[in-house]
C-alpha cells in the first residue's frame, strides 16, 4: 500500500493543478496466463519446480488525469491448472490484488503501467492426498499494450512471492515453512473506459 501512495503523490506532483484533468477509469478484461513457481517442499519431497496455466478475468477500476496518465486498483481472478514437480497436480483458483499507475500514450495507442501486488491467493486442490493453499501474494506486475478503437491487446508480468503456506490435508504432519515463488506472464483483451 505504502508503494501505491508513493507513486500516487509522485503522479500528482509532476502535473500542476490545473493540468489534472480527472475523470473515472475502467477497465475489465480477459486474460490467459502461464507461472513458473518453485518451491522447498519438507523432507522427504525436497526442492520442486512447476507451472501454472489458465483463463482468468481482471478489472482495473481507477482515475485517469489528463486522459494519459492512470491510476487503479487491479484485482484479477483466475482458475490455472497448478503442477509441480513435488508431485502436485490440480485445478486451482488464484487472486491478486494490486495497485497499478500508468500512461496512455496518443501515439498509435501505446500504453505502460506498472504496480505492486499487496495480496492474493493460489489454491490449489487436493491431490494425492495433499492440499495446500498459498496466501499472502507480494511483488510487483508491469504491463504493455496497444489500444485500438475500445479494445485493448495486453502482456503483462508479475513477479510473486507466497509468504504463507498452509497444509490443509497431508497424509503426513508437516509444515512448509518457505515461499512459493510464482513468475507469471499474462496475455489479455481488455476494454479499457475513461469517463
Amino acid at each position: 500500500m505504502k508503494h501505491l501512495k508513493l507513486a500516487l503523490s509522485i503522479c500528482l506532483f509532476l502535473f500542476s493543478a490545473k493540468s489534472l484533468a480527472m475523470g473515472f477509469y475502467l477497465e475489465p478484461g480477459l486474460f490467459y496466463e502461464k507461472g513458473d513457481n518453485k518451491l522447498d517442499w519438507p523432507s522427504p519431497l525436497g526442492s520442486s519446480t512447476g507451472t501454472t496455466k489458465g483463463m482468468g478475468v481482471d478489472l482495473k477500476l481507477g482515475m485517469h488525469f489528463t486522459d494519459m496518465i492512470f491510476v487503479a486498483v487491479d484485482g484479477t481472478y483466475s482458475k490455472p491448472k497448478f503442477e509441480n514437480s513435488a508431485p502436485y497436480d490440480a485445478d486451482a483458483t488464484s487472486t491478486t490484488y494490486a495497485g497499478i499507475i500508468g500512461v496512455q500514450t496518443p501515439l498509435v495507442g501505446l500504453r505502460f503501467w506498472a504496480g505492486y501486488v499487496f495480496g492474493g491467493t493460489l489454491d490449489p486442490e487436493e491431490t494425492n492426498g495433499y492440499d495446500v493453499k498459498f496466501e499472502e501474494a507480494k511483488g510487483y506486475k508491469v504491463g504493455a499494450g496497444i489500444k485500438i478503437f475500445f479494445v485493448a491487446v495486453n502482456l503483462e508480468y508479475m513477479d510473486l512471492k507466497y509468504d504463507k503456506s498452509t497444509v490443509e490435508k497431508s497424509p503426513l504432519p508437516i509444515t512448509i515453512d518457505n515461499k512459493l515463488e510464482n513468475k507469471v506472464g499474462m496475455i489479455s483483451v481488455s476494454f479499457p473506459f475513461m469517463f
